[in-house]
C-alpha cells in the first residue's frame, strides 16, 4: 500500500507554480526602475496561489506559514537594529529551504508541495539584502495575509 502522504497528493492533484504562475520570478522582485514589482503582493496574483495551497493540502493550519514567515520577521529584526549583517543572515535565508523540505518530507506532510515550492522559488531568488527585504519580505506577507482569510474560513467549517 502507498505511504499515506503519496495517497494524499493523488487523491488532491496539486498545481505547480509554473501551472499556476507562468513565468513566476523569472523578471525578479523589481522592475526596470528598481521599484518593487505589484505582482507579488497584489490579491489577484498572490490570492490564487495561496487558495491553491488551501485546496490541495486541507491540513494546512495559518500557524504553519506563520512560523516560516516569523523565521523571515527574525531576520529582518536584526538587518533593521544592525545586530547582524547580510553574509551572516544570507544562511538563515538559506535554512528556509531545508525547514520547507524537511515539513514536506514527513510521512504526513505539515506543508504542501506548492508551499515547499513557494519557499524554494523564493530562496533561490534572494541574492541581496534588498531581494530579501523589498522583494521576498513583502510578496511572503501577502501570501500570509491572504493565506489568513482562507485557512481560517476552513477552520470554522
Amino acid at each position: 500500500m502507498p505511504a499515506p502522504n503519496r495517497e494524499h497528493r493523488r487523491a488532491h492533484p496539486e498545481q505547480s507554480l509554473a501551472e499556476l504562475w507562468p513565468n513566476y520570478l523569472k523578471g525578479g522582485y523589481f522592475d526596470a526602475n528598481g521599484h518593487p514589482r505589484l505582482e507579488y503582493v497584489a490579491r489577484a496574483t498572490v490570492e490564487p496561489l495561496v487558495r491553491a495551497m488551501s485546496r490541495a493540502h486541507p491540513e494546512l493550519k495559518p500557524h504553519q506559514l506563520r512560523r516560516f514567515f516569523q523565521h523571515c520577521r527574525a531576520i529582518e529584526a536584526r538587518l533593521k537594529a544592525r545586530t547582524s549583517s547580510w553574509g551572516a543572515e544570507l544562511t538563515q535565508v538559506m535554512k528556509l529551504d531545508s525547514a520547507a523540505a524537511d515539513a514536506f518530507g514527513k510521512s504526513q506532510p505539515k506543508i504542501p508541495a506548492l508551499f515547499h515550492e513557494f519557499i524554494r522559488e523564493n530562496v533561490a531568488a534572494v541574492k541581496t539584502e534588498t531581494d530579501f527585504l523589498d522583494g521576498f519580505l513583502r510578496h511572503f506577507e501577502a501570501l500570509v495575509g491572504f493565506g489568513s482569510q482562507h485557512l481560517q474560513e476552513r477552520e470554522r467549517n
